[in-house]
């Protein structure tokens, strides 16, 4: 039987189309009690960030659009949006660790962590 390297070719072809991002997916902000939070969507074809603000009490929840910038050789995430709102800080900064990021800027941090789906949906 003669092997053919056309058999590798499906193979080859959807290695090279994955996108293993380490970003990619849905990232949940970590609470006490298991409350839910904010949740952040990267899309990893640009420099774009969809955000999914806390819910309210009544389960609906506002999204807003942000940007980011990701350094893969130091793990740096840079996000500019104004994740806690009006007046205050729209520049937050973190490093990667495993699944796991947190964003600081003057006004406090936020931890997220990567999760199969954003919260509410």
């Amino acid at each position: 039987m003669r092997f053919s390297s056309l058999r590798l070719l499906p193979l080859v072809l959807l290695a090279a189309c994955s996108d293993h991002h380490p970003l990619a997916g849905a990232w949940n902000q970590e609470l006490p009690n298991n409350a839910h939070g904010m949740h952040l969507a990267f899309d990893t074809k640009s420099d774009k960030v969809g955000i999914g603000l806390a819910p309210r009490a009544d389960g609906t929840h506002d999204h807003m659009d942000g940007t980011y910038t990701w350094d893969a050789a130091t793990k740096t995430l840079t996000v500019k949006a104004k994740l806690m709102g009006e007046g205050k800080a729209d520049t937050w900064t973190g490093k990667l660790a495993d699944h796991e990021f947190e964003l600081s800027s003057a006004d406090g941090k936020l931890t997220f962590h990567h999760g199969d789906h954003a919260h509410g949906h």
